[in-house]
């Protein structure tokens, strides 16, 4: 009975042992998926830190994710221009509306190819269009209406030859450039874009001459003269000075002492003036000179304040001397120069620290080395900065927003005319509404970006070759690569803990039923052995 109960434990820990054999065998299996499945997580994360996606970047610099209607609806971001989405021939992908449109107007047939006609391209052709595509929702209302009704543009051959009209709002410009800018520019009605108008301003009851051009002033009356280097400037000079020439020379604004003269009110009515000049109108919505968004008026705005406070509330005294010797020594001075007859303050360096405090009141405090002391030789213009870039408005470029949306129907127009459309139906369907097939699409090259060039025409080309469209890091998809990879990691590492647990007990396991396996076998030899030994004898 005792070698046959052995017998059994033998077997059974036989059949036990080999069951935890196989399960650490499965469990070593599972283990080697685990680092697969982590690799390949880790490769897959890998591969997403090099995600890119296309981005449109504005005048501006300013970014934004590149879809189908920011390059074919006119906006300020595309400067009114289109940028035709096309396909490897040339034809336009266009929405459904915009293709039964040109469609209807007898711009192209159901293939989508240009239909050859006197009538296309042309200002009829063009009304058809835009009429059908008013009367689909292709085109707003308001919008179709602008360029059926305007006079002043109508139809051009823009696009197609045609005049390429300057649209840049803004410019930068170096100090250099801006001054001698300031000195020549000039507005839509052919009139000097920064002059000043200065004789109107200083007429009241107690100073019925205003400016006088003579250094003469009378010692019974209260008056002011504008010189350059202590001479007074003639009528004709007055009329044709502009903030340009203040900037370059040096103007000087004068009056004589102890007649009721204050120079610091008659000083504020030419800062006001050319704070206008500059941007402060009385339209808000008026942009000119540096006022060129909410942001630099809130600027112009703020400079006048410290302006006023840093050159026209504070005195410094210069001793005695003819009004020359004062207007020229207040050109040493951020403020109004005293001497014991003549009172000046420095124009030119009243205009410079404005420029100054707007360009402080814009980079914010501390983030500009420029600074404004009571003595120059202390204080750091911008105006002294060659390297220092002003935005300012372009006075030449078309702002009207009537001609600018007639200008970008008359080129969308023309293309059709010259192209045809594209009827692809994954191209036109997924290109319009899906910005990931869109950028996909653009970066394989199945489809491209027709621009305008410089000599009038439309080009295609990849979107690298439009100044506007850049391939940039995906930073959404590479910190969802991140998350998702963590979340793999963290669970792949706690499986595979389980199953180093599950393995160190099969191992302890096997140990022990080796150990048990050894001692029941030697229990059975011994048995045997005794068996033959009692038989024998």
């Amino acid at each position: 009975m005792g070698l046959a109960a052995s017998q059994a434990r033998f077997l059974a820990i036989t059949s036990r042992k080999m069951n935890c054999e196989f399960q650490s065998m499965q469990i070593a299996q599972q283990k080697l998926s685990v680092t697969r499945d982590l690799q390949k997580a880790a490769q897959d994360y890998q591969n997403n830190l090099t995600a890119t996606k296309l981005v449109w970047e504005d005048m501006d610099e300013n970014t934004y994710d590149l879809t189908y209607d920011m390059m074919m609806t006119p906006t300020a971001i595309n400067q009114y221009d289109p940028y035709l989405v096309t396909d490897s021939r040339g034809k336009i992908v266009l929405t459904k509306s915009m293709f039964n449109a040109a469609l209807a107007a007898g711009i192209i047939n159901e293939n989508g190819d240009p239909v050859v006609s006197a009538k296309h391209p042309s200002q009829d052709g063009r009304n058809e269009f835009i009429n059908a595509l008013g009367a689909n929702g292709g085109i707003s209302g308001t919008n179709a209406n602008i360029v059926l009704n305007n006079t002043r543009l109508g139809y051009t051959n823009s696009g197609i030859g045609g005049e390429i009209y300057d649209k840049s709002i803004a410019n930068g410009l170096n100090t250099y450039t801006f001054i001698n800018y300031m000195k020549n520019a000039k507005d839509e009605n052919g009139n000097l874009a920064y002059n000043m108008t200065l004789e109107s301003l200083f007429a009241s009851s107690t100073n019925p001459e205003g400016l006088v051009t003579t250094t003469s002033l009378d010692n019974t009356v209260p008056q002011y003269v504008i010189t350059k280097n202590g001479s007074a400037l003639t009528a004709d000079e007055l009329k044709n000075l502009n903030l340009g020439e203040i900037l370059s020379g040096r103007y000087e604004l004068s009056a004589k002492q102890g007649v009721g003269a204050d120079l610091a009110t008659e000083g504020k009515k030419i800062l006001d003036e050319m704070a206008k000049v500059l941007g402060l109108g009385a339209d808000p919505n008026d942009f000119k000179g540096l006022n060129v968004d909410d942001e630099a008026k809130a600027a112009l705005d703020k400079a006048m304040e410290f302006t006023e406070a840093d050159c026209l509330q504070k005195t410094q005294g210069v001793g005695n001397g003819i009004l020359t010797n004062v207007a020229n020594k207040s050109h040493n001075y951020n403020c109004i120069t005293s001497g014991s007859n003549f009172a000046s303050i420095s124009l030119t360096n009243m205009l410079k620290s404005y420029l100054t405090n707007f360009a402080i009141m814009l980079d914010g405090w501390g983030e500009t080395p420029f600074v404004i002391k009571d003595k120059v030789s202390e204080s750091v213009y911008t105006t002294n900065d060659l390297n220092y870039y002003f935005v300012c408005k372009n006075e030449g470029a078309m702002t009207n927003q009537e001609d600018l949306v007639t200008d970008f129907y008359n080129m969308l127009y023309n293309q059709i005319c010259m192209n045809g459309a594209c009827t692809d139906k994954t191209k036109t369907e997924l290109a319009i509404t899906d910005s990931n097939y869109l950028a996909h699409a653009l970066k394989n090259g199945q489809l491209f970006i027709s621009s305008l060039n410089n000599d009038g025409y439309f080009y295609q080309g990849p979107y690298t070759l439009n100044g506007h469209v850049a391939e940039v890091p995906d930073e959404n998809a590479i910190a969802q690569a991140e998350l998702e990879y963590n979340v793999t990691k963290s669970k792949l590492n706690y499986k595979e803990e389980t199953l180093e647990l599950q393995m160190k007990n099969l191992d302890m396991e096997i140990s022990a039923l080796t150990t048990e396996f050894d001692t029941v076998k030697n229990l059975i030899s011994k048995g045997v052995e005794k068996v033959f030994t009692m038989f024998s004898n």
